[in-house]
């Protein structure tokens, strides 16, 4: 069974090489045994990254600045990802910054929202994939700028951002099993409920999946 992903075949199923292997006995305790699995994963085909940094400019100010005190990035987020032909991936990156500036001994706060939008080459990403990112965006530096007999403020802005074009396949694991019960969490505030924390305590809760049956 495969999709067809203009320019590629992106086959969901590995080929089987070898015969199926005879089912494991469970281990003493009821422990999975290891055994090979097969999983739907999301495949990593190629990734790249994107530094870059812009300069904005804040022209909404109450008063000429003399000084900028602090800025910060209150949040950002990718938007708008796609992949228009093979090979490209597009993406605009949004975020809202705040500068603290100083007005004749006072200070006051300017918000502005800005957005980049990038279109890269990913040689691995096709038509039909996702497109996946992790972004950092921070300001660096600010400072008041005069120009035409006005008084702005001008700030660097590091972008840093990760892409992956992934599609979605299944794999066959050499050795695999059910992961074993995490560690419990350090508690904040009391759990409240003896009996209910006794059967965490037990692993009669892990794992949280249905038993995997042998078929053959």
């Amino acid at each position: 069974m495969a999709q067809r992903v203009k320019g590629a075949t992106l086959s969901y199923w590995q080929r089987q090489t070898e015969q199926v292997m005879a089912p494991i006995a469970p281990m003493a305790g009821g422990e999975e045994p290891f055994k090979r699995e097969c999983v739907m994963v999301e495949k990593v085909y190629d990734e790249c990254t994107v530094s870059e940094c812009p300069t904005v400019t804040f022209t909404r100010l109450a008063g000429i600045p003399t000084g900028v005190v602090d800025c910060r990035v209150i949040n950002s987020e990718i938007r708008d990802t796609s992949i228009p032909s093979d090979g490209t991936v597009e993406f605009t990156i949004k975020w809202k910054m705040e500068v603290v500036y100083s007005v004749e001994n006072q200070t006051r706060t300017v918000v502005e929202t800005f957005a980049l939008t990038k279109r890269v080459r990913l040689p691995g990403a096709r038509v039909g994939m996702s497109v996946r990112t992790f972004h950092l965006v921070q300001c660096l530096n600010c400072r008041p700028v005069t120009s035409n007999d006005a008084v702005y403020i001008e700030c660097e802005v590091g972008i840093f951002v990760v892409v992956k074009a992934t599609f979605m396949v299944q794999l066959e694991v050499e050795r695999a099993r059910f992961c074993p019960q995490p560690p419990e969490c350090v508690q904040i505030s009391p759990i409240g409920c003896p009996e209910w924390a006794d059967l965490v305590e037990s692993g009669q809760l892990w794992p949280p999946f249905p038993p995997q049956l042998d078929h053959h």
